[in-house]
């Protein structure tokens, strides 16, 4: 058995390429890079070192290869022999590989499972139609498999140089469950490691994206306003840990309303999510959990996503709400979503913002309540003043 990963970034090889490792499969990368294309070939293995701040354990992924996208018929060359392409490129980056995929799709003759690791509900039908575009009208498209898969492993770093010739490390926690969307798969089904196959994927997706991303960026924005650099330190802030914990809970009390309390899971999952931002070892930047975060406050998304969900089943969703505000000043220079975000709040109005970002119309109970949380916020912040207590929204004026 072997695998295509395409995107040998910290998810293609700190979380796929070691599950299909594990699985038995022989890993090839696909690679954008020339030098880790160059330096996976050299080595011909990496390392994931998985900490729960308690213990690590250290795994070496061996025999493994890549080829370079520079060079699509080497691609195609590989997916001709394949029996299963993964992609871990970050779904903005998706259209850039397909015509790598249709490429390698017009020389088979037999059946092939396309699984996209982009943590994005429509991240497989969204797949299948870039790659259709770029084969003929008449192509069977429909005898290959195209499916989303959620990723359950944080992964935060790369060690490692790729021009040096030690291996790189790719530091995540243990979590190795892995939830593919099964009505997008063709038989034979991929047999890997830790792998739910699910006919409701998009119940799943919420789940994670209502839970464990809804505190991940609840503790990132509002730890960016209170002046932390990572998540472990400012999940210990009282008054952090305890909007986190109550943005997660509004979201779990409306994935019960929707799915009930089996798939929304209970206080204990909670707590072991805390368990997990908690973890120093991860050494998880605020800025990484943060980023792009016009993407984050979609309709759809962690935040306004969730609040929508309880707001349709009468739950509060205050601190969703109140973190969704803080998303909204998350002012770092260094990301072009903020950045523009900031530009778009001062030029058209925070409404306007809010109603293109996450569809919400100002009106509506979520719309309001963002709204006023951020004009709260706005009475106090500007880049650079740092929060000094949430409930009482005191500032330090630093600026």
């Amino acid at each position: 058995m072997k695998a295509l990963v395409i995107g040998p970034g910290r998810v293609g090889c700190g979380f796929v390429g070691q599950l299909l490792r594990a699985s038995g499969m022989e890993v090839v990368f696909a690679a954008r890079n020339p030098v880790l294309a160059d330096h996976l070939n050299r080595i011909s293995q990496y390392r994931v070192r998985l900490v729960n701040g308690v213990e690590t354990r250290e795994v070496t992924v061996d025999c493994v290869r890549a080829v370079p996208t520079s060079k699509p018929e080497l691609v195609a060359e590989e997916i001709v022999g394949v029996d299963l392409i993964a992609t871990a490129v970050g779904a903005s980056n998706l259209p850039d590989i397909a015509p790598l995929i249709a490429a390698g799709l017009r020389q088979r003759s037999t059946p092939l499972n396309v699984i996209a690791f982009e943590n994005w509900a429509n991240a497989g039908s969204y797949l299948r139609g870039l790659v259709a575009s770029h084969l003929p009208v008449n192509f069977p498209i429909a005898q290959h498999g195209f499916s989303g898969a959620l990723i359950s492993r944080a992964v935060t770093e790369r060690l490692g140089d790729p021009s040096a010739d030690e291996p790189l490390t790719f530091v995540g926690d243990p979590p190795a469950a892995l939830v593919v969307d099964g009505i997008g798969l063709r038989l034979p089904l991929p047999v890997i490691e830790g792998m739910i196959v699910t006919n409701n994927f998009s119940a799943w997706m919420q789940r994670k994206l209502y839970t464990f991303s809804a505190g991940h960026v609840t503790a990132a924005y509002i730890g960016y306003l209170k002046g932390y650099h990572y998540i472990h330190t400012a999940i210990r802030d009282p008054e952090i840990r305890a909007a986190v914990m109550s943005a997660m809970t509004e979201g779990q009390r409306a994935l019960a309303a929707r799915y009930g309390p089996e798939l929304a899971g209970d206080e204990s999952d909670l707590l072991e999510i805390m368990s997990r931002f908690e973890n120093a070892a991860l050494n998880d930047p605020i800025e990484r959990v943060g980023r792009d975060p016009q993407r984050k406050l979609g309709a759809e998304d962690r935040l306004v996503g969730a609040a929508r969900l309880a707001e349709a089943f009468g739950v509060p969703a205050q601190k969703l709400a109140l973190a969704a505000a803080a998303a909204l000043c998350f002012d770092n220079p260094a990301d072009p979503s903020a950045a523009e975000l900031q530009r778009e709040i001062k030029k058209d109005g925070l409404r306007s913002a809010l109603t293109r970002i996450s569809g919400l119309d100002a009106r509506s109970e979520v719309g309001r309540s963002i709204a006023d949380a951020r004009s709260r916020m706005a009475c106090g912040w500007q880049p650079g003043n740092l929060l000094l207590s949430l409930d009482r929204l005191l500032w330090a004026w630093t600026a």
